[in-house]
């Protein structure tokens, strides 16, 4: 079980208990989601049992679906902190690691128990789930199915005169009839000189004929999220809009070809940058190639010029090179993919097509 693998880790790394504090991390480690996003936190010791605190609005989800921990509630009224240290304190504990706190929980906890150490460390964490199993695999692979459906759906309903917002309803409709059980992320779709922004939100503009359509969206299921970007063409698409599109095309699958296990991050995002480079566009490609993708939609491995990760079999991440001209617009393409020992595997199998059928 993860719980009892986290426990078993805490010696070698020096800590007698640990604190797992993100929503997400809970999950992994317990079965329990809240989607509430309300304080949480798992104390792990070595040598008792975990213990779960909740708020009392989740007091009931928690106990009915928490595995291997001890629910306790922080009720309204009291303060998380002070819930705690209460119980750090009765554990007497000597060398805490903790997955993130709020810096006046830090203080709190430093300041009310002097001989004891606290260390950041969310690696410890990471080590677990940046590894996903063959069971998170396929929930992945159940919401990259969604994700290919909510493409599907954009590209149909896109044409001159329909708003961005419009594209975003659609699309997501589509997902959401298919089970997804939320949004990976803000649904993006983003037109003309306004492709140009990598993270923009739709807006009311109206998609003209000619325009660059960037369409980023990913799906969830059971937690799990996936994470897809298709850049399309509303009409027939000048020399320059292919060309940087092709451009953009080559240097994802090169990145593509290049991803295997034990292979170093930083190499898979300069076999996308150095194309792009030699192409003229190099100054425009301006965030790192990709990143893990899991319970959250930005996780360890992180693909970029001075990333330290290396490749492992097991690893979900995001391919997702792109080029941003401001006044101009914006080209980026994304699959979601799965790290094999030898090879790679695309999970988001949308077409890649620049022209809309």
């Amino acid at each position: 079980m993860r719980i009892k693998a986290l426990k078993r880790a805490l010696p070698d790394a020096g800590f007698d208990a640990y604190l797992v504090t993100s929503v997400t991390s809970v999950y992994y480690f317990t079965g329990f989601l809240d989607i509430r996003d309300a304080p949480i936190t798992l104390i792990v010791p070595v040598d008792q049992d975990p213990i779960l605190y909740v708020s009392e609005l989740s007091s009931v989800a928690a106990r009915d679906e928490a595995k291997n921990c001890t629910v306790k509630l922080v009720k309204l009224g009291e303060q998380f902190p002070d819930k705690i240290l209460k119980e750090l304190t009765m554990l007497n504990v000597k060398r805490v690691g903790f997955e993130a706190l709020l810096t006046h929980a830090f203080l709190k906890f430093t300041k009310a128990l002097k001989k004891v150490s606290f260390e950041h460390n969310a690696d410890l964490v990471w080590k677990f789930r940046k590894i996903k199993s063959d069971t998170e695999v396929a929930y992945i692979r159940r919401a990259a199915a969604m994700a290919d459906v909510g493409v599907k759906t954009a590209r149909e309903v896109l044409k001159p005169g329909i708003r961005e917002c419009e594209v975003v309803a659609e699309a997501e409709y589509a997902m959401r009839s298919l089970g997804s059980e939320a949004f990976a992320f803000d649904t993006i779709v983003v037109s003309g000189s306004r492709s140009a922004l990598p993270h923009g939100f739709c807006s009311t503009k109206k998609i003209q004929l000619g325009d660059l359509v960037i369409i980023d969206l990913g799906a969830v299921y059971r937690g799990y999220r996936s994470d897809t970007t298709r850049t399309i063409v509303v009409g027939k698409p000048s020399l320059r809009q292919s060309r940087i599109f092709n451009l953009v095309l080559t240097a994802q699958e090169r990145a593509f070809k290049a991803i295997k296990a034990g292979v170093k991050a930083w190499q898979v995002d300069a076999n996308a940058r150095g194309i792009i480079k030699r192409g003229g566009y190099g100054k425009y490609f301006i965030h790192g190639l990709g990143h893990g993708v899991g319970l959250d939609i930005h996780e360890p491995p992180k693909l970029a010029p001075k990333s330290r990760d290396v490749l492992s079999k097991g690893n979900v991440i995001t391919n997702e090179p792109g080029v941003y001209i401001p006044e101009f617009g914006g080209v980026r393409i994304e699959d979601t993919v799965l790290v094999h020992e030898n090879r790679a595997e695309r999970l988001t199998r949308s077409p890649h097509d620049l022209v809309k059928d």
